[in-house]
């Protein structure tokens, strides 16, 4: 609780100059790994989802090395991205990167811990850090898809809140246009 306390009061201070702080979990953040054999954090997805719910985030953006959560891994034929990812929903989930260490179970994971009831961050996003024009999208207050435009990411919400509600609705709508298409 005391480490929390401190932290949060790291990032404020930080926010409120201008700074866009960038939390790793191997860096200081991480001071239980030096004094136990357990590490505090698993991944840096679990360390976002936590930031996220305590600093009252709007939205937290995980960041992965394909376009989203997809039904089944992503490499098999057939394999969608979905928009929106339902708490009761399942995928299929392939290997592991080579390059991190929590993989797209720890994202999903995160994602809806972040969003879980009780917290403050209404919105979690799943999307490829190598598309910056998916970044600056989620940043854009006024974000509109294009006609014939895929959405960025997966979103995921707090179950029953207003904002899963007009999720639901986009996706009915985007899902009746392809139909139509």
């Amino acid at each position: 609780e005391n480490h929390l306390t401190s932290l949060k009061y790291s990032i404020d201070r930080l926010v409120s100059v201008g700074i866009i702080p960038i939390i790793n979990e191997n860096d200081a953040v991480s001071a239980f790994s030096t004094t136990t054999n357990v590490d505090a954090f698993t991944d840096n997805d679990s360390l976002a989802a936590l930031c996220a719910r305590s600093f009252g985030c709007d939205m937290c953006i995980l960041l992965t090395d394909v376009d989203g959560v997809f039904d089944r891994p992503p490499n098999q034929e057939g394999a969608k991205l979905l928009p929106f990812y339902s708490q009761d929903q399942s995928v299929g989930i392939g290997e592991k990167s080579k390059h991190g260490r929590g993989g797209m179970a720890s994202k999903i994971e995160a994602a809806q811990f972040a969003v879980s009831p009780g917290s403050q961050c209404r919105a979690c996003v799943v999307v490829s850090g190598n598309d910056l024009s998916a970044i600056r999208a989620l940043a854009n207050s006024e974000y509109e898809l294009e006609d014939g435009e895929e959405p960025k990411g997966t979103l995921f919400v707090t179950p029953g809140s207003e904002l899963e509600e007009q999720a639901l609705e986009d996706i009915k709508f985007i899902e009746k246009n392809d139909d139509e298409t």
